[in-house]
This record gives C-alpha cells, structure tokens and sequence, in this order.
C-alpha cells in the first residue's frame, strides 16, 4: 500500500502533506510526495521560496514532519510543462499508490469556471480514493 500526497508551495499544499504524513504513519504505509514544477511557477499565493529547488522544499519539510519509525518517504518532482493534474495522476499511478491526498482552497464558482481547478479534476479523475483537506483558517 502506498499513500500519495500532491504538494505545491502553498497553505492547502502544507495541510496535505501535513495530514498525507499523519496517515502514513496511523496505517504504516509507504508515502510518496507529488510536486510539479507547473505548479509552483503558477500557483498565485504560493509560500515565500528561498529561491532552492521544489525538491529541496519538500524533502526539508517532510524532515520536520518525520517522526522515529515512519514508514518510508519519497519525493517525486516532474515539470513537464504540460497539465498539473495529469502529471499527479500518472505519477500516482507509477507509484501505485492506494490512497491520494490533496489539499483544496475555497474558489468562487466564477473562479473554477475561468481557471479551472488542479484538485477537482484529480479528485473526478482519480481511480483511487482522494482524502481532501484544506488549510487552517
């Protein structure tokens, strides 16, 4: 069994690896991070960077976030210039991840229909079960 957790650099993005973490260890499974590069160049209230690579990020923070006897953690990074949810989800697939995290932010309906949205096309399109989140207000 495998857990995936797709990351950007934002809030929603840190409350599901946050919570992609806890579950990892309550059913000690394997994680695997998902990022896009896409997705951090797009993203409009993306976290301050300090200029590092996603990887870097991701790999810095899921070592805040591990505890003694996690299962174990991998960082999956893809810019491929092409769609965000597509990428997230052939990369869940390659990992065989049993269970997606994802973490949504609250969007008007104006908003989906003009831009769209990572998360509910990943959570329409996944073929396995998505634990949703979002950040603390």
């Amino acid at each position: 069994m495998t857990i995936c957790v797709a990351y950007g650099p934002t809030p929603e993005g840190a409350a599901a690896l946050d919570l992609a973490v806890r579950e990892s260890r309550l059913r000690g499974t394997r994680l695997v991070a998902l990022a896009t590069e896409q997705q951090e160049r797009f993203e409009t209230d993306t976290e301050p960077g300090d200029g590092g690579p996603l990887r870097e990020r991701v790999e810095s923070r899921l070592a805040a976030l591990r505890a003694d006897g996690d299962p174990e953690t991998d960082v999956r990074v893809i810019d491929d210039g092409g769609d965000a949810a597509e990428a997230i989800l052939d990369l869940a697939a390659a990992a065989g991840a049993s269970l997606l995290v994802v973490g949504v932010r609250r969007r008007s309906p104006v908003g989906k229909l003009l831009t769209g949205s990572v998360a509910q096309r990943v959570i329409l399109e996944s073929p396995v079960p998505v634990l949703v989140t979002h950040a603390a207000r």
